[in-house]
Parts: C-alpha cells; sequence; structure tokens
C-alpha cells in the first residue's frame, strides 16, 4: 500500500471511531403527578423533557426500579421518598441525573 494510501485509510479510520463520540449528553428531568399521596396510591412520571436519552433508569426511593420512559409506582407505606432518574445516550457512555421527593401520608 503507497504512503498516501495508508494516511487516507487512518484518517478514514480515526474519523469513523470519534463518530461514536459526538453524541450529545442526554439531559435528564421529570415531572411526577402527584407528589403527595396516601399509601396504597400511585405517582405516573413523566419523563417528556429528557432531551437526546435512549435509556432510562429509574429508582424510586422503596426499591422498585423501572427502564420505561414514562413509568407509574405505586407507594404502600408512608415515608418520604426520593425518585431518581439516570438517563443515558444511546451508547451509554454519558448520562445524566435528577431526582425528586414523593411524600406519602
Amino acid at each position: 500500500m503507497k504512503p498516501k494510501n495508508k494516511i487516507v485509510s487512518i484518517l478514514a479510520i480515526v474519523g469513523l471511531l470519534s463518530l461514536g463520540s459526538c453524541q450529545k449528553k442526554p439531559m435528564a428531568c421529570f415531572d411526577a403527578s402527584p407528589t403527595t399521596i396516601s399509601a396504597g396510591q400511585s405517582v405516573s412520571f413523566t419523563s417528556t423533557c429528557s432531551m437526546d436519552a435512549h435509556h432510562y433508569e429509574w429508582e424510586f426511593g422503596d426499591g422498585g426500579t423501572s427502564m420505561d420512559a414514562n413509568p407509574s409506582h405505586t407507594y404502600n407505606t408512608a415515608g418520604s421518598y426520593t425518585v431518581k432518574l439516570k438517563t443515558m445516550s444511546k451508547n451509554s457512555k454519558k448520562m445524566d441525573e435528577t431526582s425528586k421527593t414523593i411524600t406519602v401520608n
């Protein structure tokens, strides 16, 4: 292979490899409704404000989890629960997290 062709080939490979890192960092944000409930009621979570997210990981603060974009969750015991949402890019190399509190009476 000629030296010029080797350089072009190397540059092409480097360019293709760097495309995977050009993904935008996702933004995590969500709405919860309602945020104050009675035990046995469920809360709906909506991640419509999350941008560039391809994967979702929810922790509801009571041991429950979900990977849905817009889950609902039932709380059976009174207390204050911190709900965490982690969003990840398509290749899962970039992520963002946010949290909110749910109060169960």
